[in-house]
């Protein structure tokens, strides 16, 4: 487990980098909350929705999961992107977005959950295809 924790991490690092942070303008949200599950091979199953709260659109949404145990420490952390066949797709203003995401995590470790969201402006150079 230990090391899958680090690509994990990197792989996070990498989204987050280049994307921005809800906290800078709050402009994807929640909407609603997320449902957990447990799915037929045992893995956690959470399922949502985002909603883009601004008058902007966005692109390049994805909602990350961190799953931590007792002492706080990270036993899992997984993203999904809103948009997987076209990462230039926009999210429009007003509109909600629903995600569906599975972790491999046994349930019984897992003592919190933090839920983050990050895209990008679509007026920014978009990813090379």
């Amino acid at each position: 487990m230990k090391k899958l924790l680090f690509p994990i991490l990197l792989l996070l690092f990498i989204i987050v980098a280049g994307c921005d942070s809800p906290e800078k303008n709050g402009v994807v949200e929640l909407d609603g909350p997320i449902l957990e599950s447990i799915d037929a091979d045992g893995n956690l199953e959470f399922n949502g929705a985002v909603i883009n709260t601004s008058d902007q659109p966005v692109r390049s949404v994805y909602v990350v999961i961190v799953l931590k145990d007792k002492s706080g420490n990270i036993i899992e952390a997984n993203s999904v992107s809103l948009f997987e066949e076209d990462m230039n797709a926009l999210l429009y203003p007003s509109e909600r977005a629903f995600f569906k995401m599975s972790v491999a995590s046994n349930p019984n470790r897992v003592f919190s959950r933090e839920v983050e969201i990050y895209y990008e402006d679509p007026n920014e150079t978009p990813p090379p295809s």
